[in-house]
C-alpha cells in the first residue's frame, strides 16, 4: 500500500511550459484525501516551489517538500527545518576553484540567495534564466572568515561546453561528493551522500513510513537515486533511456498526465 509520493518537478509534474495539468491537480487530490503523502522531491529551494505548493494545496504544515536535491527537509507552511546537510566550509572555495579551472561558471546555491562566483570569459552561467525566484550576489566570506551555507554548486552553461569538460573534471571531485546532471545544460553538486534517495529516506523516516510503502515518480539523472530507493519506481515516458531501466512502471510522458496515470494506477480508492 503506497503511504508517500515522491514527486519530481521539472519533467515530471511540469509540463514543458512549466505548467501543471488539472488531471495531475485532481490525481494529487485523489492520492491525498485516500491518507497518501504527496512531498515534492526537487532540485529548487522552497521559496521557487511556493506557488507550486499553492497550487497542489500543499502548503500547510501538515505536509512537507524534499529541496536542494534532499539537502533540506522542510516543513511547508512554518518553513521547520527537519533536516538539512550542507557542504563543510572549507570545501566551498576548493570545489569552486576546481570548476572555474574549466571555464565552467560557478553558482552556489544558499537558502536565501545563489552566491556568484566571477564567470570565466566567454561562458557565463544559464543559471539565472532558470532560477528567478532567489536574488544573486557575489560570494564573499563573513566577518569571520566562513562562507555562507552552501547546499549545493550549479553549472550552466552550454550543453556542448559542458560535455566537452566533463571528462576533465577530476576524481576528488567526482569521487568525493554527488556529482549529476539535472538537465542536458546543466550539472549539479552536492555533499557526499546527498540525493534524492538520502533526502526521501530521512523523510520516510520522519513520517513513519517504511521504504515499500514509498513511490517515487521521477525521469532524469538526479532522480535516480530516490527511483532506487523507493520501493515503487515510477519513470516517466519521457525520461531517459537509462533511468527507464530503475522502473517498476513506466507511465505516460509529462505532456500526457503521466503523474496522474501513475497515482490512479497505484492509489487505490
Amino acid at each position: 500500500m503506497i503511504k508517500l509520493i515522491a514527486l519530481d518537478l521539472d519533467g515530471t509534474l511540469l509540463r514543458d511550459d512549466k505548467s501543471i495539468s488539472e488531471k495531475n491537480i485532481e490525481a494529487i487530490h485523489f492520492a491525498l484525501d485516500h491518507g497518501v503523502e504527496v512531498v515534492i522531491t526537487t532540485g529548487r529551494p522552497l521559496a521557487a516551489i511556493n506557488h507550486i505548493l499553492d497550487q497542489l494545496d500543499l502548503n500547510t504544515a501538515e505536509h512537507y517538500s524534499i529541496t536542494y536535491n534532499g539537502g533540506l527537509i522542510i516543513q511547508n507552511q512554518t518553513q521547520k527545518v527537519m533536516h538539512t546537510k550542507t557542504l563543510y566550509d572549507n570545501e566551498v572555495e576548493k570545489v569552486a576553484n576546481t570548476f572555474l579551472s574549466l571555464d565552467l561558471p560557478v553558482s552556489a546555491v544558499g537558502d536565501t540567495a545563489v552566491y556568484e562566483f566571477p564567470y570565466p570569459d566567454g561562458h557565463p552561467s544559464y543559471y539565472k534564466q532558470q532560477m528567478t525566484f532567489l536574488p544573486y550576489q557575489s560570494i564573499e566570506r563573513d566577518a569571520d572568515g566562513h562562507w555562507p551555507d552552501i547546499f549545493k554548486f550549479v553549472i550552466a552553461t552550454e550543453k556542448e561546453h559542458l560535455e566537452a569538460k566533463l571528462p576533465s573534471i577530476p576524481a576528488a571531485i567526482t569521487e568525493r561528493y554527488e556529482v549529476m546532471r539535472s538537465h542536458p545544460h546543466q550539472l549539479e553538486l552536492m555533499p557526499t551522500g546527498v540525493d534524492k534517495g538520502y533526502g526521501l529516506s530521512q523523510m520516510a523516516n520522519i513520517l513513519n513510513i517504511q521504504q515499500s510503502e514509498v513511490m517515487a515518480i521521477g525521469d532524469e539523472e538526479n532522480d535516480s537515486a530516490m527511483l532506487q530507493w523507493a520501493g515503487t519506481a515510477v519513470v516517466m515516458g519521457n525520461g531517459r533511456e537509462d533511468i527507464k531501466e530503475l522502473a517498476d512502471y513506466i507511465t505516460a510522458s509529462n505532456m500526457d498526465d503521466g503523474v496522474a496515470q501513475a497515482i490512479y494506477h497505484f492509489v487505490k480508492a
